[in-house]
């Protein structure tokens, strides 16, 4: 299957390359920063279904994490601190100066991963190496992210950890979604398996009340327009319904008939509109407001200090598995 590698640009001495992938109908660009998904466009023409930037310079000077891989947390920890074994943490603050978010400022999803390519499989691995202490966290972490195409217009997405110490771990994918290619995603309709949603608080950090979306904006159990409810700007997690691998959300949109099924084995899926995304970026595209949407699956944010919220401790001799695909039907 066709599958090239070019040298994208370059991190602190390290050669940062530019995977691309062709297979089933679809074209993914995936580099070693962060391990992230920088395109992925309909084979034969120029419509890119994810937001990504053109030049390599333009990932490390922004914190927006287009198709990042996130971790060593995914998403906030209250206070930027936890308790584990009766030990207490703490983390460095990068949410408003009061919270860590996604693994702190020097996350992982800011570094360059080492990548091998698997040209049968169609496929591409990333891993990394995080040491005990990194960012605050306990253990030696070795994670593993792998990106493959198939030949029915899936993009899979594995990610796996290990660890030589008790340690909190969470990993999401951070893509920007826009299924029409352009414009804004408000006209987009949304279904989410979800009966629930988390209740949040100051900072959108989780209260540890568990809510029905029955009779609230949060309702998305039957496809609508995002902005139906009259406010577009969703930055929530919800609550997957069933356990397994199993579906979490569809988007369509109308406008060109294309869609996408997301499946996934995680407790939780995190709505983010992207409202607060502001960028021009160095070809002179503006990506202003909800120019994409995250479906993040993840773990429950702030897990390791709600003990009602499903684990998210890794220990030694585990393995942390986070497996999704994105199914797309593509017309015409």
């Amino acid at each position: 299957m066709p599958l090239h590698r070019t040298l994208f640009g370059s991190y602190r001495g390290e050669e940062v390359f530019r995977f691309t992938l062709e297979r089933g109908g679809l074209v993914a660009e995936i580099i070693g920063w962060g391990a992230t998904l920088r395109s992925l466009r309909v084979a034969g023409t120029d419509v890119d279904l994810v937001l990504g930037l053109e030049r390599f310079e333009e990932y490390p000077a922004r914190e927006t994490y287009l198709g990042a891989t996130v971790g060593r947390f995914a998403n906030r920890i209250a206070g930027g601190r936890f308790t584990l074994d009766g030990r207490t943490y703490t983390l460095p603050r990068n949410e408003k100066g009061r919270h860590t978010l996604h693994g702190g400022p020097d996350n992982l999803a800011r570094r360059v991963w080492r990548a091998e390519s698997d040209p049968e499989g169609c496929a591409v691995r990333l891993s990394i190496f995080s040491p005990d202490g990194d960012q605050g966290f306990p253990g030696d972490l070795h994670a593993r992210c792998t990106y493959r195409l198939t030949e029915e217009r899936v993009l899979r997405i594995e990610m796996e950890a290990r660890t030589d110490a008790p340690t909190p771990v969470n990993f999401a994918h951070h893509s920007y979604w826009n299924l029409a290619g352009s414009g804004t995603i408000d006209g987009h309709l949304l279904s989410l398996d979800a009966d629930r949603y988390l209740e949040a608080g100051a900072d959108t950090i989780p209260t540890g009340r568990i809510a029905e979306v029955a009779g609230t904006r949060y309702d998305f159990r039957r496809p609508r327009r995002l902005d139906a409810a009259g406010d577009a700007d969703y930055d929530n997690c919800f609550v997957v319904r069933g356990e397994g691998f199993r579906r979490v959300a569809r988007l369509e949109d109308p406008s060109s008939g294309r869609s996408m099924e997301l499946w996934a084995d995680q407790p939780g899926v995190q709505l983010y509109t992207g409202f607060k995304l502001d960028i021009t970026t160095s070809a002179g595209r503006r990506l202003g407001p909800r120019a994409g949407l995250c479906l993040k699956t993840e773990n429950f944010p702030n897990a390791p200090n709600i003990p009602h919220f499903p684990n998210c401790i890794l220990r030694p001799g585990e393995t942390y598995r986070h497996v999704m695909e994105h199914r797309f039907t593509l017309p015409g």
